[in-house]
């Protein structure tokens, strides 16, 4: 179809046609737009507007959904554009010149494919899959503004704008106050609009009159009393195990809780992501995390969210049978799962891992998993645990807006840096996050099986979800100098009618050493120059020792 369309005092010949190899995608209409010389009436060739050696007509293609929307949505901006291009080449007179304006929102729209080719290296495929999201949202939030037209003033004007809409679909900062830190979604719309409009001035040349600056938005000082007094960091451990117990998610929230997977991370386990090993104390199990669930697919991906992203990460022994045991009853009715999503479930007789069912299992755990945190009795702990109390209508809904499947996620963190004796290096690495202050290393980078074996046993004498610290368990006369990692309690069991000359270093102020057993004859020694151990695993204090035991108010 081919028409006519008059715009700007220029006109424009307009054919549109609807081409086989895009009949599947969302805009399936192409339109060839081709400016007309005033003067002759004639088409404008490729020679006349750019000099080049063609005297082929100028076909500027553009995609839509259909004719009107190309004319609706698509066609000002190329239009705008050609007619620039006509008063450079001297087809159109400088009195008579058309000072075009471009709707940002337009100009926007048909730059987005553009704009992610640009940018997409700097993200990962998550984060791309969710900017997007948020780039269509923009889209719509630009309409109405020119580019020409965009001073500071109304580009603080629109970041507000941005800011107030995020916030009314927001599940926290709902009463957003201009000058604070922006709501999430608000903050990824706000970022790449700063990067939109640098693209638009320098890759597209529009003539945008600002320098755009990023929204430079403070917390308020209520926001950051709530996300330190009621983040949800640290549930009771006896309540998150009746959780971790309940028939419903058992198993799902036992992975959340005893590893601090991402909820995408979960998603993307397989059955062979679940390794054992066999060492001095026994059979151990650990996750391999090499992916995770895309958002919009609800398939799975090998590349996580970060390159930190891939790693080990270990499992309570309790919790590896467990799951060892279903997978071995999966396979038993349905044969080798291996491959297969944990994630999935039996759909009329077959193990199901299929887009729509993955779907409905993810939905069913992010909905339950809030359902079973917000029981009034870990509610009543954690409130009972606060710190300082300030506006406790405020803090408890912003209580019940942290207990969300992260809640287990930051629950983990917290076990990590306050029970786990780990070092930072090492609670980066169980986190998945990036330790900037390390120079990263260029080849192969991964946990070699020394290095598994050694978190798993860290794991196995540390207090967990699902057990009080394991001792280490040893037989003497077997080849071994010393205990592969720090433990509060060593079971060591000496032949009959042996001596033995035993060296224990004492690494943690005010340690005590005890010695039990019958028929054993003890006789200590002192030594002051002990050689120290090389690892950074620590062990900790009781903790009655640094809990909270009562509150006073800061001035009497």
């Amino acid at each position: 179809m081919t028409k006519t369309i008059e715009y700007g005092g220029v006109s424009f010949r307009v054919r549109t046609a609807y081409p086989r190899g895009r009949k599947a995608s969302k805009a399936p209409c192409r339109a060839l737009i081709s400016p007309i010389n005033p003067e002759t009436g004639d088409v404008i060739t490729k020679r006349q507007l750019f000099g080049v050696e063609s005297d082929c007509p100028v076909d500027k293609p553009v995609y839509g959904a259909n004719p009107a929307d190309i004319e609706e949505h698509h066609f000002p901006a190329i239009a705008n554009e050609l007619i620039q291009a006509m008063y450079q080449a001297g087809l159109l007179a400088a009195s008579n010149r058309y000072e075009p304006t471009h709707d940002l929102g337009d100009a926007a729209e048909s730059f987005k494919e553009m704009f992610f080719s640009i940018h997409q290296q700097q993200w990962a495929e998550r984060t791309i899959d969710d900017y997007r999201r948020q780039y269509d949202i923009l889209v719509t939030e630009l309409r109405g503004t020119t580019a020409e037209s965009l001073t500071p003033e109304i580009y603080r004007a629109l970041q507000e704008r941005i800011c107030r809409n995020a916030a009314g679909t927001a599940r926290k900062k709902s009463d957003w106050v201009a000058g604070t830190e922006a709501p999430p979604s608000g903050a990824k719309r706000l970022n790449l609009l700063y990067l939109l409009i640098w693209d638009l001035k320098t890759t597209e040349g529009y003539n945008i009159p600002l320098v755009p600056t990023r929204y430079a938005g403070k917390p308020s000082r209520q926001d950051l009393l709530l996300s330190y007094i009621d983040s949800a960091r640290s549930i009771p451990r006896n309540l998150l195990k009746q959780v971790c117990d309940e028939t419903i998610l058992s198993g799902q929230v036992g992975i959340l809780a005893d590893t601090g997977l991402r909820i995408s991370e979960y998603g993307g386990l397989l059955f062979c992501s679940i390794a054992r090993l066999e060492g001095s104390q026994g059979v151990m199990y650990y996750l391999r995390v090499t992916g995770q669930l895309g958002v919009s697919s609800n398939t799975r991906t090998e590349i996580p969210k970060t390159t930190s992203s891939y790693r080990v990460v270990p499992l309570s022994v309790e919790l590896g049978e467990i799951l060892m045991q279903r997978q071995q009853e999966l396979e038993r009715d349905y044969g080798n799962v291996s491959l297969m999503l944990m994630c999935g479930s039996v759909q009329a007789g077959e193990y199901c891992t299929d887009a729509k069912t993955v779907s409905g299992t993810m939905n069913n755990i992010t909905e339950q998993i809030p359902e079973l945190l917000r029981d009034p009795r870990i509610l009543e702990a954690l409130k009972k645990n606060r710190p300082y109390r300030f506006d406790e209508v405020c803090q408890d809904n912003y209580l019940l807006s942290m207990l969300t499947c992260h809640a287990l996620r930051r629950n983990f963190c917290t076990w990590i840096y306050c029970e786990s004796g780990m070092d930072t290096k090492q609670a980066y690495q169980q986190m998945g996050h990036v330790d900037k202050s390390e120079q990263r290393r260029s080849g192969a980078i991964g946990a070699t099986p020394g290095e598994i074996y050694h978190m798993c046993l860290q794991k196995h004498v540390s207090r967990t979800l699902y057990h009080d610290p394991h001792p280490l368990r040893y037989q003497a006369g077997e080849e071994f100098s010393e205990t592969e990692v720090p433990a509060c309690a060593i079971e060591l069991t000496l032949p009959a009618n042996s001596r033995w000359q035993l060296i224990v270093a004492e690494t943690e102020p005010m340690a005590h050493t005890s010695c039990q057993g019958d028929n054993v004859s003890v006789s200590q020694k002192w030594q002051e120059d002990i050689r120290c151990r090389s690892d950074g695993y620590a062990l900790l204090a009781d903790p009655s020792v640094y809990t909270i035991r009562e509150k006073k108010k800061l001035f009497a």
